[in-house]
């Protein structure tokens, strides 16, 4: 199992994914700095010089890579989960959290740097550029499984609030899933479903229904996993 934490530049997204792995005493990844290592040049010059079409295919082929791995933190560019394949792909591999803050907020935190934003870099009103983007996303941030305002949290504030959302469903129950993936497929495509025992006791929509649902079954002796199982389409393989 991984988390992600996606949403919109300046929400916090890799201060907060450092802390929350450092307590799981899991692996942060950050996939812009993944991209910037591959790619020998920093985001902004990538835009630049190579264009956006170019960064979202070295961020879709970074993200197909992380999936395969496990007990991680991973942190997304703003943008990577509009795409409906990493989105898919995101989604599958755990918990999404998404990270929101009111514009203001986020041009307060990003003003200072925006030659290193390149989708604000640029233009004479960053702030209506700002709401432009959160509107055009909006959508794609609405499937994750849990969203955090951020706009008056501190870092540790913010760790805090997912920690308390997300601790009673982060645990150890790959193997089954693993094992059982086809049938599960056939019978959960689209779902999340909750694992306790080696057998399944509820399932949803969403990653929090899901868990809503099974929580009277649940007790601190029993190791119970909440997976989300892919639509077939969402199934792909790394290009």
């Amino acid at each position: 199992m991984n988390v992600t934490l996606t949403g919109f530049m300046g929400t916090g997204k890799t201060a907060v994914g450092k802390r929350l792995a450092k307590r799981l005493g899991w692996r942060f990844v950050d996939v812009d700095a993944l991209i910037e290592e591959a790619a020998k040049m920093p985001v902004a010059r990538i835009f630049a010089e190579r264009g956006e079409p170019i960064f979202r295919r070295l961020e879709r082929r970074a993200i197909g890579r992380l999936v395969h791995g496990h007990e991680q933190v991973i942190a997304t560019g703003g943008g990577a989960f509009v795409d409906p394949q990493s989105r898919a792909r995101l989604r599958a591999s755990g918990p999404v959290v998404c990270l929101t803050a009111q514009p203001r907020a986020i041009l307060a935190r990003v003003g200072r740097r925006l030659e290193a934003r390149p989708l604000l870099h640029g233009h004479g009103n960053p702030l209506a550029r700002i709401r432009v983007l959160l509107a055009q996303r909006a959508r794609a941030y609405a499937q994750a499984d849990l969203t955090i305002d951020t706009s008056r949290l501190s870092v540790d504030e913010t760790v805090e609030r997912v920690w308390e959302k997300l601790s009673p469903c982060l645990c150890r129950s790959w193997q089954y899933l693993l094992e059982h993936s086809k049938d599960l497929a056939d019978r959960y495509a689209g779902k999340y479903i909750v694992v306790v025992d080696e057998r399944i006791v509820a399932s949803g929509q969403t990653q929090l229904e899901a868990y809503q649902h099974a929580s009277r079954r649940l007790t601190e002796k029993r190791e119970a996993g909440i997976y989300y199982i892919p639509l077939p389409e969402e199934s792909l393989t790394a290009l």
